[in-house]
């Protein structure tokens, strides 16, 4: 037998409806009391009881996960950037105090998007979209400026071992202006998070033992620094074994109205590199474009090899 005791509908349906009762008799007496004010009065009362509600401390937030890209040096910078938004206590019924914490995480740039859910009794869920960087932008010189993520919006600076692209004076300007939110606009940078993306989700999975993706180069994009076969609009750098790295010539932009060589051939071309110079090595240039060719491209040449672009390069004899 049970030990429970056993329910009674009929007394429970009685139940309800006394309180339906009593909550009715509430309004109505509040509507006779004060007439037209009736509804702010109810207002107040809402938002006194709201005010007065068991109060969440967001100082003791914590995470109960994070992304799988985040890195410890992200994780902190991400933290540090959302601690003042976490440093008092929120009453839980409060509806204006969670929403001023919704937009206020939204506003750091991190943040893509913010959601904010009670959890009852002494609560409060704070759900993250993050922006994932996918590049680092560096100055004319080499010094830091910024992080962006897939569609080139400004993310503070952190050390990274993320690919980079740096501002060549060759290419234009030398730097750009960073404001941490906003999407950049500057032509190389936006080509340069094109090509990352390409590599990281089309080209690396391809190769086993894929070396790392160092930096982009787009000083060249639209031939602006030189013209020719073996000057593209965006070469790549690679990490070779020893920690130098190797320079390939690599496409066009990603958006680029004319023809390209596609991620799978750049791949298939890496793999029989990988295959002759494990790791790169020795190597410190190569043409990812030349499917057949490929081989006459590496720098330094076999003994034998000769310039594939000898013939370019030398002018015309004149016909004797």
């Amino acid at each position: 037998m049970s030990d429970q005791p056993s329910s009674n509908p009929a007394a429970s349906k009685a139940r309800l409806w006394t309180i339906r009762v009593v909550i009715l008799t509430a309004f109505v007496l509040t509507i006779w009391f004060y007439g037209g004010r009736a509804l702010s009065v109810v207002d107040r009362r809402i938002d006194r009881a709201a005010q007065n509600s068991p109060r969440v401390a967001l100082d003791r937030v914590g995470f109960a996960s994070q992304p799988e890209w985040m890195d410890r040096a992200q994780l902190v910078a991400v933290s540090t950037a959302l601690a003042p938004w976490f440093g008092s206590e929120v009453p839980i019924l409060a509806d204006e105090a969670l929403e001023r914490l919704r937009t206020g995480l939204a506003t750091v740039p991190w943040v893509d998007a913010a959601t904010v859910e009670r959890q009852f009794p002494d609560r409060i869920k704070v759900e993250l979209s993050l922006r994932r960087p996918v590049l680092a932008v560096r100055d004319g010189e080499g010094k830091p400026l910024c992080l962006v993520d897939r569609t080139a919006r400004v993310l503070p600076w952190v050390e990274t071992p993320l690919p980079f692209v740096c501002l060549y004076r060759e290419g234009g300007r030398p730097t750009m202006a960073v404001k941490p939110g906003e999407i950049a606009t500057e032509p190389r940078v936006r080509t340069a998070v094109g090509i990352a993306l390409e590599w990281r989700d089309n080209v690396a999975p391809l190769v086993r033992n894929c070396p790392a993706l160092i930096e982009v180069d787009t000083t060249n994009l639209g031939e602006k620094w030189m013209r020719g076969p073996n000057y593209p609009e965006v070469r790549v750098k690679l990490a070779r074994g020893d920690g130098a790295s190797v320079l390939f010539n690599y496409d066009r932009p990603v958006d680029s109205p004319l023809m390209r060589v596609p991620a799978e051939t750049k791949a298939g071309v890496l793999k029989q590199v990988l295959a002759r110079h494990p790791k790169l090595d020795s190597l410190v240039a190569g043409d990812l474009r030349m499917a057949r060719r490929w081989a006459d491209y590496l720098q330094p040449r076999a003994p034998g090899v000769r310039d594939p672009n000898e013939s370019w390069n030398q002018p015309l004899q004149p016909p004797k």
